[in-house]
Parts: structure tokens; sequence; C-alpha cells
């Protein structure tokens, strides 16, 4: 592995992504990423001598310089590049090295001025959605709006729905700034139907719902969560999701538990499996993991997903000392709003079958046990890379 190579995937990694097993194409060396907004893998990404391109089939590419845009892929998609001489690496000078270099500690990046006012501004626009916009009422079934509002009238994204996001002011603060959005598309024909708004910083960051107005000071010392958002006795529950988040919430808020038996639940939705132990680590470490309950309300994501949602919120639970619920069933990705699906014809029955499944939720190493399929097929494919390195060890012999 060259030493560009090395760097481009550090790099990666360090912005979040999650990187596959690399593959010989005809064009260079060919990997399969995650960067984090999805459960997925829908980038590439190609490195050939001193050029690598990535190309993504799930919204644009949003990293900083020195990576730049590049031209459209045949099929439409989106593509971003970087050079050997962008990264001041010297291909001549090392061509080979043993094994990929570590991971550099993640730098907080700042946020990107452009995009947070463009966000503040929609916001401030005041667009309400109704009750029965497309995204609260997708599948069927009903979910509260949290908070979330529209792009206003005249904006190019009119009538869809903006979810902020936000991430804390400094590792292990208790206050929290604006960093991005994610929009959700009117049109929930589409797919995908969400998309991370161009210059949000997602890594590490969340949906705090509900939403409140407090929290998008202009201060630079961000907003403080406090007892009236977070209640001594609520219970923090981490998603994927957006709309999963709303469908936790919208079956364990104060107001929809019956008789007002239960625990009070806010929500933070991480937008992507890969996100959960970032968001743990600011759990842990702000202390809040240690005065409240937490659940990760994971996706069920099978085989074929690599049981992503599974791995990812055992860890999460593993660094925080949270728990995790998991649909006990064999339907890919299937989460809490599924449950509300399910029983569309129902509210009622759907938010208590929501209710039952986070109190349902049990310690990771329960978890690990009864999933074990999960973590047995990463280890074949650990096992996998091990042999095809000793390998291409013998060969460069």
């Amino acid at each position: 592995m060259s030493a560009f190579e090395q760097s481009v995937l550090s790099s990666l990694e360090a912005h979040g992504w999650a990187i596959g097993k690399p593959r010989q194409a005809r064009e260079g060396t060919m990997y399969r990423a995650n960067d984090g907004a999805g459960s997925t893998d829908a980038q590439t990404v190609l490195i050939k001598d001193s050029i690598a391109v990535i190309t993504s089939h799930r919204g644009g590419v949003d990293l900083p310089a020195p990576w730049r845009a590049g031209r459209e892929a045949k099929d439409g998609s989106p593509t971003a590049y970087i050079t050997a001489r962008d990264l001041g690496i010297d291909l001549g000078s090392i061509q080979h090295a043993p094994r990929r270099a570590s991971v550099p500690a993640a730098v907080i990046e700042p946020v990107d001025e452009a995009c947070i006012t463009g966000v503040r501004a929609a916001w401030n626009a005041k667009a309400f959605p109704r009750d029965d916009h497309p995204q609260f009422v997708k599948g069927g079934s009903w979910v509260h709006s949290c908070g979330l509002r529209e792009f206003p009238l005249g904006h190019r994204h009119a009538g869809d729905l903006i979810a902020p996001l936000f991430r804390p002011t400094t590792p292990g603060s208790l206050s929290i700034e604006l960093c991005g959005a994610q929009q959700l598309l009117r049109d929930t024909s589409k797919t995908p139907d969400k998309y991370i708004v161009a210059g949000s910083r997602p890594a590490g960051a969340f949906v705090p719902l509900p939403l409140r107005q407090n929290f998008f000071t202009n201060s630079k010392a961000g907003a403080a969560l406090g007892e009236d958002w977070l209640p001594p006795s609520a219970r923090i529950v981490v998603t994927e999701g957006v709309r999963t988040g709303q469908a936790v919430r919208t079956a364990t808020a104060g107001w929809s538990v019956p008789c007002g038996h239960g625990k009070d639940t806010v929500v933070l939705a991480a937008l992507a499996a890969n996100n959960l132990p970032a968001v743990a680590r600011w759990l842990k470490s702000s202390g809040l993991a240690a005065k409240h309950e937490v659940v990760f309300a994971t996706d069920n994501d099978l085989a074929k997903s690599n049981f992503i949602g599974i791995r990812k919120a055992i860890e999460a639970a593993e660094l925080c000392g949270g728990r995790v619920a998991v649909a006990d069933n064999q339907k890919a990705g299937f989460d809490a709003h599924d449950l509300l699906k399910e029983r569309k014809h129902d509210l009622r029955a759907g938010m208590a079958a929501v209710r039952e499944f986070i109190d349902s939720a049990r310690a990771p190493e329960q978890v690990r046990a009864d999933r074990a399929e999960a973590f047995e097929v990463r280890q074949q494919n650990q096992s996998r890379g091990k042999e095809s390195g000793r390998q291409d060890a013998g060969l460069e012999r």
C-alpha cells in the first residue's frame, strides 16, 4: 500500500467514514465506503497512483479542502478528488508501507459559517409544517413533528423539512452548537428522501428531539442543555434516523403515556449507525450517561448490511454503560417507526408497542450473545483480510 493510499484512507476515517475491504479494479484499487449519512455503503473510493476519486451514490461529497469537486460520473453521481501533491506526498519516496497508518485523533472541524447562516435563516423564517406533512405520515403511520420546521416559501427547498444538527461545543461539554442540518424531502417517493445539507459537520453530531428555539443561540458558548429540556428523571434514547427518533418521542413523551406512567424521554438522532459510538463517548464524557438511563434503539440490520446497526449500537452502549433495544425478528432494517407502521390503524397500539420496545432494552453483552451471528461474520471477514495480507506479502517478497 502506498503512502498516498494510507493518507487518503486515514483522512476519510478521521472524518467518520467507514472503509470496506479493497479490491483490485482495472483502473486501480477500489474501496466501498460509508460517509456516515446512512446505514449502507453508498460511496466508492478509487485510488490510482497519485489521485483518489470518490463517487457518491447518496447525495454530495462533503469533505474539506484539499478535496475538490470533480466531474459528474456517467450516471450523474457527484464526485470529489484529491492528489498526492495536495497532501504533500512524494510518491517516489515511499511506494509501499507494511500496514495502514493509525487513524489520528479526531479534531473538531470548524463549522461552515455559510451553511450555519443558511440553516439558521431558514429556521427563523418559522415555516411550521402541517401534521399531515408527507414525512410525518410516511408508511401510513403518524409521528409528531417534535419541533421540526420547513424551508420557507421562496427557498429552493421550500416544503422540505429542516432537521438541525448540533454537536458539543467542546468534548465533554453540556453546551451544544448548530453545525448543519439534514434535509427531509417533501416528496417521499424519491430514493433517498433525505440529504445532509452541504457544509454540515455530522461527525459526533445529532438532532435533539424535541427541538427548542434556545438551541439556536448566536453565542459562541453555545446553548446549555438544561433541565427544562432534560429533566433529572428523563431517559435518553439514541436512534439512527430522525423519523425513528420521532416515533420514539411520539410514543414516550410525557403527554403520550397513559395516566402519566412511564419515563419522559428525549431523543438524540445520530443519523447513521457509524455515528453512534461518537455520541456515546460524549454522553459518557459529559456525565449524562452517569445521571440518565441511555438506550440505543438500533435498526435491525441483517447480514446484507453487515449487521452494522446492531454492532455499532452494542459498541456505543459498551462505551457509556447504556442498553440496546433491537427488534427480535428477521426483518431487515426494522426499527421503532416500523412498529408504528405495523399498527397504523391503531395509533395507541403502535405507541404502546414502541414503549414496550424501548423498555425491552438489554445490556450490550446480552444482545451480543443473542445476536452472535453479527460478530461471527465480522470475525470471518477479518480472518479473510489477514489471510489475504499474508498472501500479498508472500508475493511481494
